[in-house]
């Protein structure tokens, strides 16, 4: 076999190496907030100003509500624990959204559900996009006023 057909064959080789890796890396990590909000970080940088309210969770009557403010983060996850990665990117959503609630004068965020490929997932969990090199996650809510706080 002349040297051309061997490296044709071993950069098809590669590629098809390649392909199958991408395909692998590629998945939906459903993790819980808790995780989150337990985090050092979380606790260190969350703004106590702005209390945030997770899928149906109860909250009291509030005076004003504006609604559908999405976020996404991404992290480089190269050489980086998966679900340490998804952690700080849900933490980075989470503070823009309560960013966002300060800047229109809100002191909470309610509904706060993650929201993936056109689809929300609510409740306690959110979900994590894992690509080869990066980690995203998508979070939305509603921006309150909340008077009994």
């Amino acid at each position: 076999m002349s040297k051309s057909k061997v490296a044709g064959v071993l950069a098809t080789l590669a590629l098809g190496m390649m392909g199958t890796q991408v395909a692998i890396a590629d998945q939906t990590l459903t993790l819980p907030f808790r995780d989150v909000m337990a985090m050092p970080e979380a606790q260190n940088r969350l703004s106590p100003a702005v209390t945030l309210y997770f899928g149906d969770q109860l909250y009291p009557t509030a005076s004003s509500q504006q609604g559908g403010f999405y976020f996404t983060e991404r992290s480089s996850r190269v050489l980086k624990n998966v679900q340490s990665v998804c952690r700080r990117t849900a933490l980075a959503s989470l503070l823009d959204l309560q960013n966002r609630a300060n800047e229109l004068g809100s002191n909470a965020v309610t509904n706060i559900s993650s929201y993936y490929n056109q689809h929300t997932i609510q409740g306690e969990n959110y979900q994590c996009n894992v690509g080869t090199f990066t980690a995203s996650v998508t979070l939305k809510g509603n921006m309150a006023i909340i008077n009994n706080q």
